[in-house]
């Protein structure tokens, strides 16, 4: 018994320091930005970030092991796997709400819920427990909740902070393009600090009041969801991503944590999860 003992765990050991090893390229394709991420392990070693309109590929010197991507640009996809294959010798792993695994989806229309909703979904249960709700400041900010059970939920689609200034911009004779930056009162002196104003202290509200209809939504004994379970007593996490979620969180006190690594930690968790699995991705 002690032989066999002995082999299993040296299987084991094996196993996890050829997983512990990988080098694995993480890819976040978004509507604005491309973000590659290169793990060894659970170790984030280095991070590019290029416009999507401009596609770059980042020079690494080291052997990739595998590759594995989240893309809400479907038209990107064929030329990305292509060109990701040419140059680091690997055939990507496209995630979806389909394929992801450990995460339950309580909706019909899965198809319609973007890769990077639901791998940020993923990796805020498996860092910081449930029930939890992700706000990412993207070109779209989104609001994504998990239920005590671990189960995905939904969650809101609302305009980024960026795409709601060039709109105001473009459809309009007299507002210029603001930075995006606090004023110093919320109360706007003259057109720039009034645009910075609804765009900074507004947006703050907004995420304020939906997190707010959220919460009480989810706790409310008659939520479908909720019928009989845990989320009704239990402390709802908040987890902020994005570009633009550090200037956000310094104006509400509603978010418990930023982590701008949020994607490509939950991207790494999911690779890891198929590799432990001796799933092929």
């Amino acid at each position: 018994m002690t032989f066999y003992h002995n082999y299993y765990e040296k299987i084991l050991k094996r196993n996890s320091d050829i997983i512990n090893n990988i080098m694995l390229l993480t890819v976040d394709l978004g509507n604005t930005n491309i973000v590659f991420g290169l793990f060894k392990g659970e170790k984030l070693v280095r991070e590019w970030r290029y416009p999507t309109a401009a596609i770059r590929y980042p020079a690494i010197k080291t052997s990739i092991d595998k590759i594995i991507i989240a893309s809400v640009v479907p038209e990107c996809d064929s030329s990305l796997r292509r060109e990701l294959y040419k140059r680091y010798g690997c055939l990507p792993h496209f995630v979806t709400a389909k394929n992801i695994p450990g995460l339950k989806i309580k909706l019909k229309k899965i198809k319609e819920i973007g890769a990077d909703r639901v791998v940020d979904a993923y990796a805020a249960l498996k860092l910081y427990g449930a029930p939890v709700i992700v706000v990412d400041f993207g070109t779209a900010t989104t609001f994504d909740v998990v239920s005590a059970k671990g189960e995905y939920l939904g969650g809101v689609i609302a305009p980024g902070l960026s795409l709601s200034r060039d709109i105001l911009h473009e459809r309009t004779a007299k507002l210029p393009k603001v930075t995006i930056k606090a004023p110093r009162k919320v109360i706007g002196t003259d057109t720039v600090s009034a645009l910075q104003s609804g765009l900074v202290y507004g947006y703050a509200a907004m995420v304020e009041g939906m997190i707010q209809r959220i919460k009480s939504e989810i706790r409310n004994p008659k939520f479908e969801i909720n019928y009989k379970s845990q989320t009704l007593n239990s402390k709802i996490t908040v987890i902020a991503t994005g570009g633009l979620a550090a200037l956000i969180c310094k104006y509400t006190d509603v978010i418990d944590k930023i982590d701008q690594q949020l994607t490509l930690k939950g991207l790494q968790m999911i690779a890891h999860s198929c590799f432990s699995n001796e799933e092929k991705i």
